[in-house]
C-alpha cells in the first residue's frame, strides 16, 4: 500500500472502540482483511498550484508530544491550551506563542483539553480526570469509572466530563467535588473519535453515541431536552454507529452537530426543536457562522449548507481523499487541513480555493481554532502554529 492508503487505513482502525473485549479484535481482523485482500481506498487527488489570493503569514511555532486525532485545542480569549498523548499540557499566549505555563501529567492523556482560562481539565490513560489550576498546578485527580475519549468541558469553575459508557458527570473544578452525575444507555460499538459539549445559558449540550444531543441544566444536571439526528440502520455493527462526532458548533441560539457517516443537522438550543437535517457522510465537526454551516465528508469533499434551512451552497471536490480535518469558517474563508499537513483555504462565498500553506508534513487532524485573529493548527506530530492572514 502506499504512503496515504496506510495512513487511511490505521486511521480506519483507530475510528472503531468497542465497550467489550471481544469486538474490537474482530473489527480490526474484518478492516486489515479488507486491505490484505486488495481492497484499496482510492488515492488522494494531488494538489495543485493555487493563486494565493489570500496571503497568509505564518507567527509562530512551538512543539508538544504527538497528538491523537480526537484531541482538541482549548480556546482562551488570549491563548490556547494544547495537550499531548505522552502527558505534556501547555498553555500558549496567541499571539506570539511563548508558554504561560506547563504541566505534566504522569499516567499520560487519553482525552484533552478543556479550560475556561482559570482551569484546565484532561483524563489520562488510566481514566482519572485530571483538574489543572491557573498556573499549571496539579490540582486533582478522581478516578472515573469508564475510558474517556471526549474533552472535558470547563465552564464557571465547573468541568462536565462524559465516559464512553455515556455517563456525565460534573465536578467543582477547584476541590474535585462531585456535583452531579447523569445516566445514558450506552452504545455497543463506539466510534474512537470525540464527541463534543457546548454550553449556552445555564444549559450543557451533549453529543452522545445513540445519535442524539442531550442537554443538561448545567447547575443540577436535570434533563432538557433530547434530539434525534440519526438512528441506526444497516446490518453490520460498523453501519449501525451513527454516535455524534467532534464538538458541536453553536452560534447564538442554533447548534448544529454531526452524526457519524449518517447526517448533520441543526437544533434550537433553547427548545430542543429539530431546526433541519441532511444526509451526509462524514466523521468530523462542523463550522459555521450566521449564513452557512460546512463540513468535511468522508470523501473529502468539502460541503456548505445554509445555516437557516440546511440547503447545499457550495461544495469542493479539489481535495478528495486527503483525509480531511474538520473545517474552520472564519471571515469569509474556510480552513481545512489534509494528511500532509497542509492548509487549504477556501472561499466561504463559493468554496474556491484561495490560499494555501504548508506545517511539518505530518497529519492535521485536530479541528483548526482561532484566537481573534490568529488561526492555530496542531499536527499529528506535535507541531503547533500559528497563522495571521497578511
Amino acid at each position: 500500500m502506499s504512503a496515504m492508503q496506510q495512513h487511511t487505513a490505521s486511521r480506519k482502525r483507530r475510528l472503531l472502540l468497542s465497550r467489550g473485549r471481544v469486538a474490537l479484535p474482530l473489527m480490526l481482523v474484518a478492516l486489515l482483511a479488507g486491505c490484505a485482500s486488495g481492497s484499496k481506498p482510492p488515492e488522494p487527488t494531488p494538489l495543485t498550484p493555487v493563486a494565493n489570493i489570500l496571503t497568509v503569514k505564518q507567527v509562530w511555532t512551538q512543539r508538544i508530544g504527538e497528538v491523537p486525532a480526537w484531541f482538541q485545542t482549548a480556546v482562551l480569549p488570549d491563548g490556547v491550551v494544547v495537550a499531548s498523548a505522552d502527558g505534556h499540557v501547555e498553555r500558549l499566549n496567541s499571539a506570539t506563542g511563548q508558554i504561560v505555563w506547563s504541566a505534566k501529567v504522569a499516567a499520560g492523556i487519553s482525552a484533552g483539553t478543556g479550560s475556561d482560562g482559570t482551569f484546565t481539565a484532561v483524563v489520562d490513560k488510566n481514566n482519572g480526570l485530571v483538574s489543572i489550576g491557573p498556573k499549571g498546578q496539579l490540582l486533582w485527580r478522581y478516578q472515573l469509572p469508564a475510558t474517556v475519549l471526549t474533552p472535558p468541558y470547563v465552564i464557571g469553575g465547573r468541568i462536565i466530563v462524559q465516559a464512553a459508557d455515556q455517563r456525565v458527570f460534573a465536578f467543582d473544578a477547584a476541590s474535585g467535588k462531585r456535583l452531579w452525575q447523569a445516566d445514558s444507555r450506552a452504545a455497543s460499538l463506539l466510534v474512537q473519535q470525540a464527541g463534543g459539549i457546548v454550553s449556552r445559558d445555564g444549559v450543557v449540550m451533549i453529543g452522545t453515541a445513540l445519535g442524539r444531543v442531550d442537554a443538561y441544566a448545567l447547575s443540577d444536571g436535570l434533563p432538557r431536552w433530547q434530539v434525534t439526528l440519526a438512528r441506526p440502520r444497516g446490518v453490520t455493527e460498523v453501519e449501525r454507529v451513527v454516535g455524534i462526532t467532534g464538538q458541536p458548533a453553536i452560534l447564538g441560539s442554533t447548534v448544529c452537530a454531526r452524526a457519524y457517516q449518517s447526517a448533520v443537522g441543526c437544533v434550537d438550543a433553547d427548545t430542543g426543536r429539530m431546526l433541519w437535517f441532511r444526509d451526509a457522510n462524514g466523521y468530523t465537526a462542523l463550522s459555521m457562522n450566521d449564513q452557512e454551516v460546512v463540513g468535511t465528508q468522508a470523501n473529502g469533499d468539502v460541503q456548505a449548507y445554509s445555516a437557516t434551512d440546511g440547503v447545499p451552497s457550495w461544495t469542493n471536490s479539489q481535495l478528495k481523499y486527503r483525509d480531511l480535518s474538520a473545517p474552520l469558517l472564519v471571515g469569509r474563508t474556510v480552513a481545512v487541513g489534509d494528511y500532509q499537513g497542509y492548509i487549504s483555504f477556501l472561499s466561504a462565498k463559493d468554496g474556491s480555493i484561495v490560499g494555501r500553506v504548508a506545517t511539518d508534513g505530518s497529519a492535521i487532524q485536530a479541528t483548526p481554532v482561532v484566537v481573534g485573529k490568529t488561526m492555530v493548527v496542531v499536527t499529528a506530530k506535535g507541531g503547533i502554529y500559528a497563522f495571521v492572514p497578511d
